[in-house]
Parts: structure tokens; C-alpha cells; sequence
């Protein structure tokens, strides 16, 4: 296996002492982490079309070790229309810390006008890739470069929080890079005393009802036991365009479609097992309707808006709040928290 490559834009300064090889540092710095050259060799820039990267959208406030709540948003499936700018003025009247987009950020052969509609939320955003932001190598580079990416697939800690960004639309087979990267960064979360949660995007759904896209199987049966293992808290899907949430849920080996239900209280969930799946491909694209509901879903419906996610630390408890804002009035469709013991 390849050495972890290490990214580090620093913005500050940086004194070492040579004495005891031991240094000391303070940064303002963007970190992905990354292994191996599986994506490099598969993605083929076509320096003959390369675009200018936009400057200031990419999320550059790392605290890693405060208590301080804050709040991020998450949404995927934007597209440019007003629609769209609506989620985007919504989103930015919460004033988020940071902005988590889940994929199909931009359905137009250039990215300009997603990037305008997101104008407002400028050193906020971290991308999740989706089909039509990798289906086009020219957007792929520039999406890669405007956030500062080498790989679609990195991750993160902020406050507590350890954010895992997959790539649905790449390799990710036992055995990939990808794969390899996950697993060791999952474990390395989880073995952290400086992270209380753990939170995972992926375009592609794991378990959603009926509606126009199937869940991902393949994704599903490989990754669900490591978020379980691993005890992810929240996953963050999109490409079905509607809102989705499960109740906890732990896979079912016998039958990865009809997971168990660990608790089936409707929005409030202590020290439970299981890991909350959320759908939330509301930003603005279109509104896809549901053929049925399946019994591990806590709340579905189709409307536009982003799920504002609040998190509350101390050095005893530890809460997530999820909440659900309509575009229209800015009402309240669904709202859930997670409480848990800090051990």
C-alpha cells in the first residue's frame, strides 16, 4: 500500500524546533487525507479545456478541538434555478458554519451558475461528488480544484465531528483505494478521543423508498457494516429528489433491503444503537414523488429545503440536532436529535 499523501495549505506560520524533533505549529489550513493513486490514474484532465477555479467557496475553518456548537447544512441536488437560489438565501439565513452539498450540484455543461446561486455561502463548502458533477472531466478538474480536492473522497474534523466524504460514482469495491481509505479513516475516527460524532456522506443512497432510484445494493451490503462497526451516527445521501429519514437502523445480513430497526421513536433517539440515514435531494432540481413508504423510514415527503444539523458539545453529554426547513416560510418538516454519554 502507498504512503497517506498529506495537503496542507497553511496559512499562518510554522516554527520548528530541531531539539527532540519536536515542532509546533498554528495553522489555517485545509487537510485532506488520501492514499494511494487509484483516482489519478483513472481521471484524465484535459489540460486543453481547464477552467479557472472559482476562488473563496472551499470551507477553510478547521477547530478541531473546541466545544463551541455550532451548525452545518446539508443538501444535494441543486441545478440553477430559482428554486435553487431559494434553498441557497435559506440555508444562508441560518448562517451555518459549514455547508455540506451531497451531489448534482450544477445539471448545465458549466458550473457558473451553481456557483452564483452559492455566492452567499463563500469559505463554507465542502462538495460531495454526484453523476453530473464527475460525468464531465472539464467540471470534474474544476470542482477538484476550486476545493482544493486531489481525490473525491477525503475527510475532515471539526468540533468534535469527524466528517467522511465518499464518492459514490468512483471505485469503491472491497479492496479499492477508496475502500482502504474509509476503512482506516472510520477506524481512526472512532478510535479518537477528540471525536464524539461521526458523520458520512455518499450521493448514492444506501436505503431510500420507493421513488425513482433504487437504493445502491452493492454500496449498501460492503459499507454498513463498517458504519455500524465503526458507529457512524448519520449518513447523508441524495439523488432520489425528496427528503428521507430512517429511524436507527443495523444491517440485516439475511436481508440488506429490510434492516432492523433499533428504536423506532419518531425524533428522539438516547444512546441508541444503529446509524440514521437521511436523504436529502431537496436543493432545488426537481421534486421526484414516492411509490410507497417501507417501515425503516421515520418521515418522508417532497418538498424543497436543506436539513440544518445543530451540535451541542460538553465534556459529559453530547447532542445532534436535526431539523428540516421548507423553503416555503421557512417551516418545520421534520426535526430529531441524538443524545449521548461523552465516556
Amino acid at each position: 500500500m502507498n504512503n497517506p499523501l498529506f495537503f496542507v495549505t497553511l496559512a499562518l506560520s510554522i516554527s520548528l524546533s530541531m531539539s527532540g524533533l519536536s515542532y509546533a505549529a498554528h495553522f489555517d489550513y485545509r487537510f485532506l487525507k488520501s492514499y494511494g493513486s487509484e483516482f489519478n490514474n483513472n481521471y484524465v484532465q484535459d489540460d486543453n479545456r481547464q477552467l479557472d477555479a472559482y476562488e473563496d467557496f472551499n470551507f477553510n475553518d478547521f477547530d478541531n478541538n473546541s466545544n463551541k456548537p455550532f451548525n452545518f447544512a446539508a443538501v444535494g441536488d441543486f441545478g440553477c434555478s430559482g428554486k435553487a437560489k431559494e434553498t441557497a438565501a435559506n440555508i444562508a439565513s441560518k448562517e451555518p458554519e459549514l455547508v455540506l452539498t451531497l451531489g448534482d450540484l450544477s445539471y448545465n455543461n458549466t458550473a457558473a451558475c451553481w456557483f452564483n446561486v452559492m455566492s452567499a455561502l463563500k469559505h463554507k463548502i465542502m462538495i460531495t461528488f454526484g453523476y453530473h458533477d464527475s460525468n464531465n472531466k472539464t467540471m470534474m478538474d474544476l470542482y477538484l480544484r476550486t476545493f482544493e480536492m486531489d481525490k473525491p473522497y477525503h475527510s475532515f474534523d471539526y468540533r468534535k465531528v469527524h466528517f467522511l466524504v465518499m464518492a459514490s460514482e468512483f471505485p469503491f469495491e472491497n479492496g479499492s483505494e477508496q475502500y482502504n481509505f474509509v476503512k482506516r479513516d472510520l477506524q481512526e475516527a472512532s478510535d479518537s478521543k477528540d471525536i464524539n460524532w461521526i458523520i458520512v456522506s455518499s450521493y448514492g443512497p444506501l436505503y431510500t423508498s420507493p421513488s425513482k432510484y433504487k437504493a445502491n445494493a452493492p454500496l449498501r451490503d460492503l459499507y454498513h457494516p463498517l458504519f455500524e462497526k465503526y458507529e457512524v451516527d448519520l449518513v447523508l445521501q441524495a439523488h432520489n429528489h425528496n427528503y428521507q429519514r430512517t429511524y436507527p437502523i443495523t444491517f440485516n445480513p439475511d436481508n440488506s433491503s429490510i434492516p432492523v430497526i433499533r428504536d423506532n421513536s419518531q425524533s428522539q433517539y438516547i444512546e441508541h444503537d444503529g446509524t440514521i440515514f437521511s436523504t436529502v435531494g431537496t436543493g432545488g432540481k426537481s421534486i421526484q414523488p414516492f411509490h410507497g413508504q417501507y417501515p425503516y423510514i421515520a418521515m418522508q415527503f417532497n418538498r424543497f429545503g436543506f436539513l440544518n444539523v445543530e451540535i451541542n458539545n460538553s465534556d459529559s453529554n453530547a447532542t445532534l440536532t436535526g431539523t428540516f426547513f421548507d423553503n416555503k416560510r421557512n417551516m418545520i418538516r421534520d426535526y430529531f436529535t441524538i443524545m449521548k454519554e461523552i465516556k
